[in-house]
């Protein structure tokens, strides 16, 4: 695909169902952003999704807040999805920590993030609060996948508890417990050894976990592993993780 010389190529997603007769309407919310904050005009390109692996170069026909409309240059599947599917059940962290740590997956390629609360958990919400906070870490996964060129938006999980989150990765065929404890199973070992996913990834929050919840994860088949010898803080340890996944299954290899 190419774009205008001299322009970038803004990412939006869409529905499949959206493209009608070679063109299609961006949602309200897309077409202000695009018409009054980035101050795109008629003429413009921008790259769309479909999110189910089609991308499609498209250029604005219309643009106005209320309703923009593009036609479709081109189309072609997606080459910017990993080949092997990755979710990082992570601790709720508080602050800008767990942010961070959803923007960053979104960009190596996690197909899913779901928060979870345990014992050294800092963060607490009322029941009546999880919705939202998901909705709100839903937005931001949508823009990281925007900004990062992905064909499909990362999912975010609701929040569940400890061992809520235990239960669903013991069902992955390679569920992997990152645990700060552990000194004879590293988490390359495991991956070298033949793990080829769907890979699940269970990461504590600022306090770790307790011998508890260790155990707990051990009894329903998660490989206790480490991620080193150091002290990482817990937006890092499950990005180190994803990282190690997508290397491991050739998701940094660009081919020839």
């Amino acid at each position: 695909m190419s774009a205008k010389k001299g322009a970038s190529v803004l990412r939006f997603f869409i529905r499949p169902e959206d493209i009608c007769q070679g063109e299609a309407l961006l949602s309200p919310e897309d077409g202000a952003h695009l018409c009054r904050v980035l101050r795109r005009r008629a003429g413009d390109r921008i790259s769309l999704c479909d999110g189910q692996g089609m991308d499609y170069l498209a250029e604005i026909a219309e643009a106005r807040p209320e309703q923009t409309r593009v036609r479709i240059l081109e189309s072609r599947p997606s080459r910017t999805e990993p080949s092997v599917q990755a979710t990082l059940y992570a601790g709720l962290s508080k602050g800008e920590r767990f942010d961070f740590l959803i923007q960053k997956a979104a960009e190596l390629g996690a197909a899913r993030v779901t928060p979870f609360t345990s014992r050294y958990c800092v963060v607490r919400l009322e029941e009546r609060d999880k919705a939202k906070k998901q909705a709100r870490m839903q937005k931001i996964a949508l823009e990281a996948c925007k900004q990062s060129l992905r064909s499909r938006v990362m999912e975010i999980g609701p929040i569940l508890t400890f061992e809520q989150a235990v239960e669903e990765a013991a069902q992955y065929p390679c569920p992997l417990f990152l645990y700060e404890k552990e000194n004879k199973r590293s988490l390359s070992a495991v991956l070298r050894s033949g793990g080829r996913g769907p890979f699940a990834a269970v990461s504590g929050p600022e306090g770790g976990f307790s011998p508890e919840e260790a155990a707990f994860a051990a009894s329903r088949g998660l490989h206790s592993v480490s991620v080193g010898p150091r002290i990482l803080r817990c937006e890092t340890a499950p990005l180190a993780a994803l990282c190690a996944v997508m290397y491991e299954t050739s998701n940094f290899d660009i081919g020839e």
